[in-house]
C-alpha cells in the first residue's frame, strides 16, 4: 500500500512541475501554446487601456474641427496635436474658438494624442512689476531766510 501511495504522489508532483513549466515557455521569441508547437505569430504585449494617467496642458488653440474631434494647442513648452476626441470632449471643442487660451486633459497610447476634455481658461496675466515701497524721503532741512 505504501509503494502505491508514494509512486503515486511521485507522479503527481512530477505533473504538477511539468505543467509549471510549460506554463513559463520560453519567452516571447520561442513561445509554445497548449500543442506544444512553435507559434508562428509573435507574441503580442500586454496592452494598457484606461489605467493611464490623464496629462494636462494649457495653451492657445491654433486648430479645431469638432467633427473629427482633432485640434492643436500650441502650450508654451510644445505644440499638441490632438487625432483622436471622447464624445464629451467633441461637445466642449465645438464650444470654444481658434486663438481661445484652453485648458486640456489628453492621453497619450501608442504615439496618438486622444482629447479628453477641452476648456476655456483665462489667458495667464503678467505678474505685476514688484514695487518697493516707497522711502521715506527726507524733509529738507528748513532754511531760514538770508537776512541782509
Amino acid at each position: 500500500m505504501k509503494n502505491i501511495l508514494r509512486s503515486f504522489l511521485v507522479a503527481v508532483v512530477a505533473v504538477a512541475f511539468a505543467g509549471v513549466a510549460l506554463a513559463q515557455g520560453s519567452g516571447p521569441t520561442g513561445s509554445t501554446g497548449s500543442t506544444g508547437m512553435k507559434s508562428s505569430a509573435p507574441a503580442k504585449p500586454a496592452e494598457k487601456k484606461a489605467t493611464q494617467k490623464a496629462k494636462t496642458a494649457t495653451g492657445e488653440l491654433t486648430a479645431a474641427d469638432a467633427n473629427a474631434g482633432t485640434a492643436k494647442v500650441k502650450s508654451k513648452v510644445k505644440e499638441l496635436t490632438f487625432t483622436d476626441a471622447t464624445p464629451n470632449a467633441k461637445e466642449s471643442l465645438a464650444k470654444v474658438k481658434v486663438g481661445d487660451t484652453v485648458k486640456v486633459a489628453y492621453a497619450e497610447s501608442e504615439g496618438k494624442l486622444t482629447l479628453r476634455s477641452i476648456a476655456k481658461t483665462k489667458p495667464p496675466t503678467a505678474k505685476p512689476a514688484e514695487t518697493k515701497p516707497a522711502e521715506k524721503t527726507a524733509k529738507p532741512a528748513e532754511t531760514k531766510p538770508a537776512t541782509k
